[in-house]
C-alpha cells in the first residue's frame, strides 16, 4: 500500500491549481485586448468582409474541435422545438453581431472599441430586466446609470485628432455591443438544455454561408492578400487564438475561481486594448477616454456588487 500524501501535497496542489487559473484568465485578457489593435492592422490591408470570412471560418473549426475533444459536441441532442431559438440566437451572435463588431474595429480606435464593448454587462442587465423581468437592485441601477453616462461619454469622442468618422465607428460597436447583450439573454433559455460549447460550435458553423454571402463573389481574390503577413497573421490571431484557445482557457478559469472571480479580469481587457494600441499603432489615449472608461469599469464594479 502506498504511503499518504504529506502534507505538503495537500496543500500546494490547490494553490498551483487556482494560480494557473488566474494565469489562464490573464493570458485571455491579454488576448482579447491586443486583439482590437491587431485586427485593424489586418484590416488596412484586406477587404473587411473578407477578413470577417476568413476569421470566422478558422474560429468556426477551433470551436468545434474544442467541442468534439470536450465531448460536448452534441448537435443531435437539441429537440426540434429548441432549433428555433439556436437559429434565432446564431444569426444575433455570430452573424449580425460579428459583421457589426468588425465594420466598428475598422471604423474607430481600439480604445474606443474595447471601451464600448466593456459596457456589454450594463446592456445585458437592462435587457433581462424589461425581456424576462430580472430585478435590479437600486444599488445596481446606481452603478448602471454611472456606466450608461460612461458610455455616452466614450461614444461621443472623435479621437483625438477630431476625425468625426470616430464617431460612426463608435454609433456602430455600440449597436454590436448591444446586439451581443440580446444574443446572451437570447441565449438563457437555451442553455438550459444545450452545452455552452454545442451552441457556440453549431452558431458559428451555421453563419458562415451567410459571411461568405456578404463578403461576395470577389472573396477568393480578396483571400490573395493572406499572402502579406501583415494580413494572415491578424486572421490566424483573431481567429484561432482570441476565440478557440482563448474560450478554452476562459471555461478553464471561471471553473476553477468562479465567474465573480473571472469577471475582475474583464475590467482590464479596455487597459491592456489601450496599452496594446499605443505600443503597436501609435494611438493616443483621450481625457474623455481615460474619464468614460473609469465610470464604466467603476459602473460595472458597482452593478456587480449589488447583484451579489
Amino acid at each position: 500500500m502506498s504511503a499518504p500524501p504529506s502534507q505538503t501535497e495537500v496543500v500546494d496542489r490547490p494553490n498551483f491549481d487556482w494560480l494557473l487559473a488566474d494565469a489562464s484568465l490573464f493570458g485571455v485578457v491579454l488576448i482579447w485586448g491586443i486583439n482590437m489593435p491587431v485586427m485593424k492592422i489586418g484590416l488596412e490591408h484586406m477587404n473587411v468582409y473578407a477578413f470577417n470570412a476568413g476569421r470566422l471560418t478558422l474560429s468556426a473549426a477551433v470551436l468545434v474541435v474544442i467541442a468534439i475533444r470536450a465531448g460536448s459536441f452534441r448537435p443531435s441532442s437539441i429537440s426540434r422545438s429548441m432549433w428555433k431559438h439556436v437559429a434565432v440566437y446564431a444569426f444575433i451572435a455570430s452573424g449580425l453581431y460579428q459583421v457589426l463588431f468588425l465594420l466598428g474595429i475598422a471604423r474607430t480606435t481600439s480604445g474606443n472599441a474595447a471601451l464600448i464593448m466593456t459596457s456589454v454587462p450594463m446592456w445585458t442587465a437592462l435587457l433581462a430586466r424589461f425581456l424576462i423581468g430580472e430585478r435590479l437592485s437600486r444599488l445596481a441601477w446606481t452603478g448602471l446609470i454611472g456606466a450608461f453616462v460612461g458610455t455616452c461619454v466614450v461614444t461621443a469622442t472623435n479621437g483625438v485628432s477630431g476625425d468625426s468618422s470616430y464617431f460612426l465607428g463608435n454609433l456602430i460597436m455600440l449597436v454590436a455591443a448591444l446586439t451581443w447583450s440580446y444574443g446572451t439573454v437570447k441565449s438563457r433559455q437555451i442553455l438550459t438544455s444545450v452545452s455552452p460549447l454545442t451552441l457556440s460550435a453549431v452558431a458559428s458553423v451555421s453563419m458562415l454561408p451567410l459571411h461568405f454571402l456578404i463578403a461576395g463573389p470577389n472573396v477568393l481574390h480578396d483571400f490573395s492578400a493572406l499572402t502579406r503577413a501583415d494580413a494572415f497573421l491578424p486572421i490566424l490571431y483573431s481567429g484561432i487564438f482570441s476565440t478557440g484557445f482563448a474560450l478554452a482557457m476562459w471555461n478553464f478559469g471561471v471553473r476553477q475561481t468562479g465567474a465573480a472571480h473571472a469577471s475582475v479580469y474583464q475590467n482590464l481587457i479596455p487597459v491592456i486594448a489601450m496599452l496594446s494600441a499605443w505600443m503597436i499603432r501609435g494611438e493616443t489615449v483621450s481625457p474623455s477616454q481615460i474619464m468614460g472608461g473609469v465610470m464604466i469599469v467603476g459602473g460595472l464594479m458597482i452593478m456587480r456588487r449589488a447583484r451579489k
